[in-house]
């Protein structure tokens, strides 16, 4: 059965009203880029499927179930205002779920999160969302009228990856009926939370203390709001690169991310841009106590400044303890105001006093553990080398970076995405620099 063979159930829920309320601070952090991109905004959803259901749960059942659940949270019935930059959660919403007979061809399988790979999840992520709609899709697969399958699109505005973890285990709680844990913060919970006083001011510190980084720095292309353009998108798949990191992470007692952020700014350094001093991580602050099950939009985009790369010793080492330790203090202050944070470096960038902060990085992937033993491949490793694949994939006519940097896996597969400003990174020259990162960790591991 194709796809787009399926026949659409209305579910109504309804929650308390709440008026017109500030977004949260992730929201904002979304917002430009979000509005700006407007119909391409769909390049951004999350989607995927929920499969190995337990058994015998019909259609009507799942329908009445997800009806109960999607009550429970006001982000299931918020509301965007585009003129004042605002969000009101209404009292009733109504989400279209797409019911549909399950393929007799395939097997259900968990791809993990913010997945394209299967073709029932890309179809109900293609579609910008409305900014006055219900920011979740869903969509049913039965056999014989038993669920098999449940599909989930969600915008990138109301909800950020680490959403996507509680969605998906308290859909399956509710489908299956099985004793659901607590819910969390309720969005409009969150707003009040942010605008009180100690929040911020600890807001307000951050932002100082990034500010007061940034005017240390040289004066460079500062902050890039999403515009048109010709940006390049180049992809890196390789086991001999998820081998070698996780051998250096161990070894340099580091993260993973860690060791991709050197080897990556040490890369474009030697082959891009010399002068690059700083970085911006987006940081999804799921390690906030608050919000590690928080069911909704919680990015902010943390300042890394570089260390400079030491001439003598063992360089990498050195640098990637320090970048290790830089990106622990960049991580765990990005909770604050984004909208302000934003309004200043647009500011400071209007001055031509802005520092190039249009270079990003962003570790997307769902299982941070996947990698756990590859380091005994080490003997191998210039074998899988020859397994290693860099091409550009496509082209993107709206951007906001002059590199965003995506680090993905799948299985034992280290696959690293960029998307690179085509007046400042050719394609031809970012797909060399993917070679030489792969070069530099491979050459790092192996120097015992």
């Amino acid at each position: 059965m194709a796809v787009g063979d399926s026949e659409s159930h209305s579910v109504s829920i309804r929650g308390a009203e709440q008026g017109s309320l500030p977004l949260t601070w992730g929201q904002g952090n979304m917002w430009n880029s979000m509005t700006a991109l407007g119909p391409l905004s769909d390049r951004l959803n999350m989607s995927w499927p929920i499969s190995s259901l337990k058994d015998g749960i019909s259609v009507s059942e799942a329908l009445d179930r997800l009806r109960g659940l999607l009550s429970s949270l006001d982000i299931f019935r918020v509301s965007f205002d585009t003129e004042r930059v605002r969000q009101t959660f209404q009292g009733e919403a109504r989400i279209e779920v797409r019911v549909s007979e399950a393929p007799t061809d395939t097997v259900p399988v968990h791809h993990g999160y913010n997945t394209r790979k299967d073709p029932a999840c890309a179809e109900l992520a293609s579609g910008a969302f409305g900014m006055d709609e219900p920011q979740i899709r869903l969509g049913l697969q039965h056999v014989g009228g038993f669920v098999t399958q449940i599909n989930v699109a969600m915008s990138h505005l109301a909800f950020d990856g680490g959403a996507c973890r509680p969605v998906d285990r308290l859909i399956r709680d509710a489908v299956e009926q099985r004793e659901t844990r607590a819910l969390g913060m309720q969005t409009a919970e969150l707003v009040g939370y942010e605008q009180s006083a100690g929040p911020g001011r600890r807001s307000d510190a951050v932002i100082d203390g990034w500010l007061a980084s940034a005017l240390r720095l040289p004066p460079g292309r500062g902050l890039m709001p999403m515009a048109p353009g010709a940006f390049s998108v180049s992809i890196l798949r390789s086991r001999a690169a998820a081998v070698a990191v996780e051998a250096l992470a161990l070894r340099h007692r580091v993260s993973v991310s860690g060791v991709v952020v050197s080897a990556l700014t040490s890369t474009i350094r030697r082959h891009v841009n010399s002068d690059l001093s700083a970085l911006l991580l987006v940081c999804n602050n799921r390690s906030q106590p608050e919000l590690t099950d928080f069911v909704g939009q919680t990015i902010g985009n943390g300042l890394l400044v570089l260390p400079s790369q030491n001439r003598g010793g063992d360089r990498f080492a050195e640098y990637t303890k320090n970048i290790y330790a830089r990106t622990i203090t960049t991580y765990s202050r990005a909770r604050y105001d984004c909208i302000k944070w934003r309004d200043a470096l647009t500011d400071l960038t209007a001055k031509g006093l802005a520092p190039d902060f249009s270079y990003y990085f962003n570790d997307v992937r769902s299982d941070r553990g996947v990698w756990a033993g590859l380091e005994s491949g080490l003997p191998d490793l210039k074998a899988l080398l020859e397994e290693s694949s860099i091409i550009t994939v496509g082209r993107r006519d709206m951007g906001d970076a002059t590199l965003f940097a995506d680090l993905g896996s799948d299985g034992d597969e280290l696959i690293l995405q960029v998307v690179c400003d085509d007046t400042r990174i050719p394609p031809a020259t970012a797909t060399a620099a993917l070679a030489a990162l792969e070069s530099l960790l491979v050459t790092e591991a192996l120097e015992a």
